[in-house]
């Protein structure tokens, strides 16, 4: 079975995280989750985190710094491992490009939203640092 390494930024400002709402082309449309996206071949996890929230976000000079869970999804054609890291810094203001909205919570509100299954996992890892 395919193996797909999929990262994902959990973006800290003050004391809250972002999350962003998936649009509708994408699958779990209307879902929120933890912005990223595939490790393409040579890159590392924080090289890809980066490419990703610069094509997502049109964000620069991020700073990826620790690691933080991984989360497993078994799909019937294919396993997803999808690694979470932490963002401390970027410059630029957001702008959406492959998302439909999102915004700043508490990881205490952030179980509110009706996450992506594979990011509740790490946001309760998140949630334990």
């Amino acid at each position: 079975m395919k193996i797909v390494n999929v990262v994902a930024a959990i973006m800290q400002q003050q004391e809250r995280i972002l999350i962003a709402q998936r649009d509708s082309q994408s699958d779990l449309a209307g879902y929120w989750e933890f912005p990223g996206g595939k490790i393409e071949n040579g890159e590392t996890p924080a090289q890809a985190l980066i490419r990703e929230l610069e094509e997502e976000f049109n964000i620069h000079h991020i700073q990826v710094t620790d690691y933080i869970a991984t989360s497993t999804i078994q799909q019937p054609e294919r396993i997803i491992q999808l690694q979470a890291w932490k963002v401390v810094a970027w410059q630029g203001d957001i702008q959406l490009r492959c998302h439909t909205n999102f915004c700043w919570v508490t990881p205490d509100e952030a179980l509110g939203y009706q996450l992506a299954p594979a990011d509740i996992p790490l946001l309760l890892a998140y949630q334990r640092i």
